[in-house]
């Protein structure tokens, strides 16, 4: 009995230790799924923290190597063999909450190593002194070591604007507006706003973006006012007027330039993802130009250059520069552009995967200027015409002037824009393809052609080619390139081969005389030699994280 009774009395106990440890070990499962959770929940409020008090940052750095050449109407060639530059952007984002964000991006391009003196300029370093420094392309030309600010905004995000069923955006600050729709292509980015036909320059100003597409029942359907200043008129703060003549500081001053402003639309009537159409419209109020002035009114000696250097030290150095003797900016009137864009992102509907990754577009763009003719300038063809005759130099010209010897009355005229007293109207356009390299495993290969004629006039001044802007050419440009990614969304490569033909001068120029269109012809009979060809072939190597 009493053995029969021990080993029940064993039994019994196991049983209620196997049950102890069952549960012990439920506790531990539970104690620890409850330490993971709030482990998880710790680790999210960490990381919620982080997102909403740290800057993202991401890096985009690029070195390239440019071989360019110019040839002139004369048949003169000048080019740079191995141009060799790195452009580094550090981009930031920072979003506290859900509908609010702001977006920065700062940068440096320059040429390797460091800018030579030019001695045409009394020692002063070729690059970063000039009007490669003008704030709407400060980005992109190839200056200094300086990082500097190429966008600065923040971005606010509406559900429904005044009640109605139309989701909204606004955004002050200095936007992105280079880089746009199309010419995103090539340089293998996301599309910024603006149409890349018709805008490309740096600039400050506000957008205000209204998705219309529930409202109009139609896709991807949208509208979006884009304001800008590209220049703003204040005099300096501590300014030397001094005693009874002061005009304070940041006033307006009356000797120099106007605000120059930009106010436009951006129209997307239709956008599936695969087919893509956007119109705009601009116009550009008081924009800039040079005119020649006479140089008897002005003090000092005759210089017939864009720039005059000044040596304020005494020293030989020039220690700041401005505008030359005989050539003066000014506001000259307005200048109107408009486009329409189409892009097909794959062609068909799954017929094959080439053309299920093949994009095609197809732009035109128009632009009108709207001279005020407040100004009176000297008519060159007039006045060359003149010197021709009596052998004489442009130089000479203006000794005789300065010496009284000659007047300028007969070739006094009003300035007008881009070489015309009228409003002059010019047109573009571009068409490209962008397709499967085929030989390589998601290369890229890209063809574009585009056309401008000859009062042709737009604002892309910081397109991102070395040589010239190849979109604002009055004349032809043909392009092709291969864009290959070497380690997925990190590194990359292109091949770029850039050809322009021009038919006019003054696609370069800005709204002024500088923007005169001459056909080659007329030109090479005035003694000139302008820019007839250019040849700009890149390699580059792009990190991205």
């Amino acid at each position: 009995m009493f053995t029969a009774g021990a080993f029940a009395s064993d039994a019994q106990m196991k049983k209620e230790l196997d049950e102890l440890k069952s549960q012990v070990a439920e506790l531990q499962k539970t104690l620890k799924k409850a330490k993971v959770e709030t482990l998880k929940e710790q680790i999210s409020e960490v990381k919620a923290l982080a997102a909403s008090n740290n800057i993202k940052w991401d890096v985009d750095l690029r070195t390239s190597m440019d071989s360019i050449e110019y040839e002139t109407a004369s048949g003169k060639t000048y080019k740079n063999d191995a141009l060799l530059s790195n452009r580094l952007w550090l981009g930031m984002a920072y979003q506290p909450v859900d509908n609010l964000i702001f977006k920065g991006q700062l940068s440096y391009n320059k040429a390797f190593g460091a800018n030579p003196p030019s001695y045409s300029t009394n020692g002063y370093p070729q690059r970063g002194y000039g009007f490669d420094t003008f704030d709407w392309v400060v980005n992109e030309n190839l200056v200094d070591n300086n990082l500097k600010v190429r966008q600065a905004y923040w971005l606010y995000f509406g559900d429904a604007f005044l009640g109605a069923d139309i989701p909204w955006t606004a955004s002050v600050g200095r936007r992105p507006s280079t880089g746009g729709f199309i010419s995103n292509l090539r340089e293998d980015d996301k599309p910024q706003s603006p149409s890349g036909h018709l805008i490309d320059v740096e600039f400050d100003g506000a957008s205000f973006k209204f998705d219309l597409d529930k409202v109009a029942g139609v896709t991807g359907m949208y509208w979006k006012l884009c304001l800008g200043r590209g220049l703003t008129n204040a005099r300096a703060r501590f300014n030397t007027d001094g005693g009874l003549a002061a005009m304070g500081d940041y006033s307006e001053d009356d000797t120099t330039l106007e605000n120059i402003d930009m106010a436009g639309f951006i129209f997307v009537p239709y956008d599936n993802g695969q087919y893509q159409v956007q119109t705009t419209y601009y116009r550009g109020f008081n924009v800039p130009g040079f005119r020649m002035v006479d140089p008897a009114s002005m003090s000092g000696g005759v210089n017939t250059g864009m720039i005059s250097f000044v040596d304020g030290n005494g020293n030989g150095v020039p220690d700041s520069y401005t505008m030359n003797k005989g050539y003066q900016m000014k506001n000259l009137g307005d200048q109107d552009g408009a486009g329409i864009s189409i892009q097909v992102n794959g062609v068909g509907e799954f017929i094959n995967d080439f053309l299920d990754n093949t994009k095609l577009f197809a732009s035109f763009a128009w632009s009108r200027s709207n001279p005020s003719n407040e100004l009176n300038t000297i008519d060159m063809n007039a006045m060359m015409a003149a010197m021709k005759q009596y052998n004489m130099t442009l130089e000479q010209a203006f000794q005789a002037v300065n010496a009284g010897q000659m007047s300028l009355a007969p070739f006094m005229t009003k300035a007008g824009m881009l070489g015309s007293t009228e409003s002059e109207t010019g047109t573009s356009y571009w068409l490209g393809a962008q397709f499967p390299a085929l030989i390589t495993e998601n290369g890229k290969i890209g063809l574009e052609f585009n056309h401008g004629s000859k009062y042709w006039r737009n604002f892309t001044y910081g397109e991102d080619t070395l040589a010239a802007s190849k979109l604002a050419a009055r004349g032809d440009a043909y392009e092709v390139y291969f864009n290959q990614p070497l380690i997925k969304d990190i590194l990359s490569m292109q091949i770029r081969f850039t050809h322009i033909a021009y038919d006019y001068t003054g696609s370069q120029g800005f709204f002024g005389a500088d923007g005169t269109p001459m056909s080659m012809a007329e030109a090479t009979a005035m003694g000139m030699d302008p820019i007839e060809k250019i040849d700009d072939l890149r390699v580059y190597f792009r990190y991205r994280y």
